[in-house]
This record gives C-alpha cells, structure tokens and sequence, in this order.
C-alpha cells in the first residue's frame, strides 16, 4: 500500500483537482489521507462530497486545528499505513492516472528508500512554466533544494528512524528533512526518469523574506549535518536565493505583459 496525504485549509477552489487526481489512479493499493486545517470555507463539504464519488477507495478526513504545515504533514504521516508515503498539497495533482503505478513498480524493481521524480511547475491557470527536477548527486543538497516535495516517495520507515517534519519551520521543512536525512541519517535518494505532478506556482513559499528567515536558521546549524559552513558561504547562499526569486518574478511579468499585450 501507498499512502498520500493532502493537507489543505481554506482550500475551497483547488482541493477537487487535486483529490480526484489520486482517486483516479490506476494503482489499486492506494490509501488516501486528507489533513484539513479546520477550513472556514466549503472546502470540507467539498472533500466530502468528493469522497463519496469513490466508495471504493480507502479515504480518511481529518479536520482539526492544527499549529502549521509541519504538523498537519506529520498528522498524515500518523494516521498513514501504507508501506510509501507521498504528500501532494492542495492546488498539486498528478499529471495522470498511471503515476503511481509507475512509480510503485520501480520501488518493486529497485527496492529504493527514497525516490524523488520530476514536477512541472504550473502558474494558476495550469500552463506550464519549467520542470523541477532532483540532482542525481545528493551533496547539491548542501548548496539548494534540489527536491520537489510533490514528486518525492518514501518509506515509512524512514519516518520511524529519523523522526517527522520539524514544526518550528513555517517554511523550508521539506528542506530541513531531505538535509536531516541524507546527511544525519545517511539515505539516499534514487531519481525517477520521468514527471510525477503539476506544482501550483506561488503558495507559502512565494513570502521570500520569511523563508530567508527559515533557511538563514537551516543554514546556521549546517555542522549538524557534517557540513561546517563559513559565514561568508551562508550569506552568499541566501542571496543566490533572494537573486534567483527577483529574477524569477522577473520573468513572469515580462511573460505576463507580453501575454496581455497579444
């Protein structure tokens, strides 16, 4: 079994995508976990509502305060069963119905821990904008995240031995794991041959000076992971990140402007 956790709140406008991105697929032993942030909205009467579309399907709701996306993540994990564990976020989905088919048959072929596959990062209205792809070489780690959280699949054991999401990040979790992991805990990732999701561009991580805060602290405590980094290589690290972000907005004016002028 494959357990996939949605963790939602106040969700009302893409939560049905993404949920019946995963009712449909083809893989049968598949469980399906959603984490609701006690919406104010109709985004629960929607899950429900969903939900009984595919009587079939193993679907378990959870709607409760929860102290950010951390916890809500670690809550699925919790409640999951599944031998693998994914987690696709409201607003994600996966770009067809045989997606967990494939990747279920490489773990049975190649008995990985970790697999992380390619994402297509998409703008609000689903065209495409560049694929975010995982480095073979898990030292890039050190230097970016280089792990699309959507698109990655791990054991549940790995859950077990190094512990959950660390709730003191806001943002830049999945970093802080994938960082925890690979160099406390020595995992290492196997890189699918093909895409997985659609990523919804924006979301928390769009609030660039919070997650500079976050990764100011991951890069801060770099000696935990057997990496002794300088100030100098920190601070550097943290502008390469607010650059690549300016640049990237950039871009997607210019995109925009050109879009509406046509």
């Amino acid at each position: 079994m494959i357990s996939v956790i949605t963790i939602c709140k106040n969700s009302e406008a893409i939560i049905a995508e993404t949920m019946r991105s995963v009712l449909t697929q083809t893989y049968p032993d598949l469980e399906y976990i959603i984490i609701d942030g006690k919406s104010t909205d109709n985004t629960l009467a929607i899950i429900k509502l969903i939900a009984t579309e595919y009587p079939l399907r193993t679907i378990k709701i959870v709607s409760e305060a929860d102290c950010g996306i951390s916890d809500a993540m670690n809550k699925g994990i919790k409640y999951a069963n599944g031998e693998l564990i994914a987690h696709l976020h409201a607003g994600d989905r996966y770009i067809n119905n045989d997606v967990i088919s494939k990747v279920m048959a490489s773990y049975y072929e190649k008995n990985w821990r970790w697999a992380v596959a390619g994402s297509i990062v998409i703008d609000a209205s689903g065209k495409p904008l560049h694929v975010y792809k995982a480095n073979p070489d898990y030292k890039t780690l050190l230097a970016k995240n280089c792990i699309p959280h959507q698109s990655t699949f791990l054991v549940k054991d790995v859950f077990d031995k190094h512990g959950l999401f660390d709730v003191n990040y806001k943002q830049a979790m999945d970093y802080e794991y994938w960082l925890r992991i690979a160099f406390k805990g020595s995992e290492k990732y196997t890189v699918l041959p093909f895409d997985t999701t659609y990523f919804l561009d924006g979301g928390k991580s769009s609030n660039i000076f919070e997650l500079l805060r976050y990764l100011k602290k991951i890069r801060n405590k770099m000696h935990e992971y057997g990496y002794i980094s300088s100030r100098v290589e920190n601070y550097l690290f943290l502008v390469r990140v607010f650059l690549f972000y300016c640049f990237y907005n950039f871009k997607k004016r210019i995109k925009l402007r050109r879009q509406i002028k046509c």
